[in-house]
Order: C-alpha cells, then structure tokens, then sequence
C-alpha cells in the first residue's frame, strides 16, 4: 500500500484524489444537483467536519479538488440532459 502522507505531514497525491473523489460524492447523495450550485467558500464550511485535522495545505487542495468534481459533474449531466 502506498504511503498516504509525506515527510512534511501532508497527504500523498493519490490520498488527496481517493478523499476528494469521497467527499463529492457525499455532497452528492446529501444536496443532489444542487451541489452543482456550491461555491468553493460553501465546499470548504461543508466539508470541514471531515478535514478538520488535515494540514491546511491538504484542505485548500481538497477544497479545490471537490468544486472541480462537482463543476465536471455539472457538465456530465447537462450534456446527458441535452441529448
């Protein structure tokens, strides 16, 4: 099993991606398509219970790595919705 944090404390590349790819499915199943509508502020206060102990580098990644999910998601479905 690869390493999930470096020297420095902070979570592995492949750690960051299994946890965002969890959380956005998580905001999924709890707001539906609404979640499309989140800002990255609103990702950040909704997600904090679950990164609270993370090093703050590893929130802010998170935070953008979830809005980038959900924004591909957004898409996904309008394109599904157009056809």
């Amino acid at each position: 099993m690869r390493q999930r944090t470096d020297s420095h404390g902070t979570l592995s590349e492949q750690a960051l991606y299994e946890y965002a790819d969890l959380l956005a499915l998580r905001l999924y199943q709890d707001l539906g398509r609404r979640c499309y509508l989140l800002s990255r502020q609103d990702i950040i206060e909704l997600i904090h219970p679950y990164t609270d102990t993370l090093d703050r580098r590893d929130r802010r990644a998170l935070s953008w790595l979830v809005w980038n999910l959900l924004q591909e998601g957004a898409e996904i479905e309008y394109e599904i919705d157009q056809a």
